[in-house]
C-alpha cells in the first residue's frame, strides 16, 4: 500500500521533487538586476547626449557669429573695392578731359595771331598736360590697388552676397509698405463702416485683400459688412412684401413691379418663399385682369422664377415678370422652347 505525503509549502514541494528552490528563483532576480542596470546606463547615456547637444548648440552659435563677422568684413572690403574702381573711373575721365583741353590749347597756340594769345595758350597746354599726367598716374594707382585687393577677395561670391542682401532689404521694405497699406486700409474701412458706408469700406478692403488673402481682420470686417448688408436687404424686402400685400387686390401691377425689383439673393429661405408666393399671386391676378391667357411659371430655383405668356395665340412666349433671374430676363424678352417646356401653369 502506498504511503501518502502531506505538503505544507512550496518549499516542501520543491524538496519532494528534487528541485533547488534557490536555483529556480535566481533567473527572475537576475533579470530584474540586468533590467535595472540597463535603465541606469540609458539614463546616463541620455544625460551625456543632452550635454553634448548643449555644447554643440553653443558651438553653432559661436560659428554663426564668427561667420557674420567674416561676412561683414568681406563686404567692407567689397565696398573698398567699389570705391577704388569709382576713383579709377573718375581719374580716367579727368585724364580724358585734360587731354582734350591740352589738344585745344596746343591747337590755339599754333594758330594764334597775337603773341599774348600764343603764350597764354601754351601755359594752358602745359597745365593740362600736367593734369593729364597726374590723372593718368592716379588712375593707374587705383587700378593697381583694386587688382591687389581682388587677389584676396572672392569677388563673385561677394557680389552674389551683396545682391542677396539688397534683395532681402527690398523684400523687407516691400513687406513694410504692404503692412502700412493694410493698416491704413483697415483703419479707413473701420471708419467707413462706423459711418454706415459699407460700399466704401468694401472698396477700401478690396485694394488690400489680394495682398492679404488670409488676414483675419479683413475677414472679420467683411463678415460684419455682409451681415449689415443682409440686415438692410432683409428689412427692405420685408417692407416691400408688406406693401405688395396691401397693393395685391387694388393694384397688382404695382405689387408685381415692387417685388420683381427686389434683390432676393441671399435672403433667408422663409422670407424668399413668402416673397415668391406673393409675387406669383400678384402675377396671376395681373394676368387675369389684363386678360393674358394661359400664363406659365418657370422656377429653376426656390425663390426665383419668371412668368411667361404668349404675345398672341400663335406667338412666342415672352417674359411677363421675373423675380431674381438677372438682367437677361427683362419684361418682353422672348423665351426659348426648352424653358417653355419646363414651365408649369401659373395659378
Amino acid at each position: 500500500m502506498s504511503q501518502s505525503i502531506v505538503l505544507k509549502s512550496f518549499a516542501e514541494l520543491a524538496t519532494a521533487l528534487g528541485v533547488d528552490e534557490t536555483l529556480e528563483m535566481q533567473p527572475s532576480a537576475a533579470s530584474e538586476e540586468i533590467e535595472a542596470s540597463r535603465c541606469v546606463e540609458l539614463t546616463s547615456d541620455l544625460a551625456g547626449l543632452l550635454t553634448k547637444l548643449e555644447a554643440a548648440s553653443a558651438m553653432l552659435a559661436t560659428v554663426a557669429r564668427q561667420d557674420q563677422e567674416a561676412r561683414t568684413l568681406a563686404l567692407r572690403d567689397l565696398a573698398q573695392y567699389d570705391a577704388l574702381v569709382a576713383q579709377q573711373r573718375q581719374a580716367e575721365q579727368a585724364q580724358a578731359r585734360a587731354h582734350q583741353v591740352r589738344s585745344e590749347a596746343e591747337a590755339l597756340a599754333a594758330d594764334a595771331f597775337a603773341t599774348e594769345a600764343c603764350t597764354a595758350a601754351g601755359k594752358v597746354a602745359e597745365l593740362a598736360r600736367k593734369a593729364e599726367d597726374a590723372a593718368a598716374a592716379l588712375a593707374q594707382q587705383r587700378q593697381v590697388e583694386a587688382e591687389h585687393l581682388v587677389t584676396r577677395l572672392d569677388l563673385e561670391r561677394l557680389l552674389a552676397e551683396r545682391r542677396r542682401q539688397e534683395e532681402a532689404e527690398k523684400a523687407k521694405a516691400a513687406e513694410a509698405e504692404r503692412a502700412r497699406r493694410l493698416s491704413d486700409a483697415l483703419a479707413r474701412a473701420r471708419s467707413a463702416l462706423d459711418a454706415g458706408q459699407c460700399q466704401e469700406a468694401r472698396e477700401l478692403l478690396a485694394l488690400v485683400c489680394s495682398e492679404n488673402p488670409d488676414n483675419p481682420e479683413i475677414a472679420s470686417l467683411m463678415s460684419i459688412m455682409a451681415q449689415r448688408e443682409l440686415t438692410v436687404k432683409v428689412t427692405a424686402a420685408e417692407e416691400a412684401l408688406w406693401a405688395a400685400r396691401r397693393e395685391y387686390r387694388r393694384d397688382p401691377a404695382a405689387a408685381v413691379q415692387r417685388l420683381q425689383s427686389l434683390d432676393v439673393a441671399g435672403l433667408p429661405d422663409p422670407l424668399a418663399r413668402q416673397i415668391f408666393g406673393a409675387w406669383a399671386g400678384a402675377c396671376a391676378r395681373l394676368c387675369r385682369e389684363s386678360e393674358i391667357a394661359a400664363p406659365l411659371r418657370y422656377a429653376p430655383e426656390p425663390g426665383r422664377g419668371v412668368v411667361i405668356a404668349r404675345e398672341s395665340p400663335d406667338g412666342d412666349y415672352v417674359v411677363v415678370s421675373a423675380l431674381g433671374m438677372g438682367r437677361s430676363w427683362q419684361n418682353g424678352t422672348r423665351v426659348s422652347a426648352r424653358q417653355v417646356e419646363r414651365a408649369r401653369p401659373l395659378r
